[in-house]
C-alpha cells in the first residue's frame, strides 16, 4: 500500500467510515485496515480532533 493510500485510510477511519468500505476503496483485506487502525490510534484521534475543530461551530 502506498503512503498516500495509507493516509487516506487514516482519514477515512477518522471520519468513521466502515472498515469493509475502506478495504474496498483501498483494494486490500479488511485485516490490513484493522492493522492500520490499531497501529495509528493516535493519528486517527488527532485527525478526528482536527475535523471537530473545523465544523464551523464557534459555541
Amino acid at each position: 500500500m502506498s503512503e498516500d493510500t495509507r493516509l487516506e485510510v487514516i482519514k477515512a477511519l477518522a471520519y468513521g467510515v466502515n472498515i469493509r468500505d475502506i478495504a474496498n476503496m483501498a483494494e486490500v483485506d479488511e485485516s490490513e485496515i484493522e492493522e492500520i487502525r490499531d497501529a495509528c490510534v493516535e493519528e486517527v484521534a488527532k485527525r478526528q480532533q482536527e475535523m471537530e475543530g473545523k465544523t464551523g461551530n464557534d459555541d
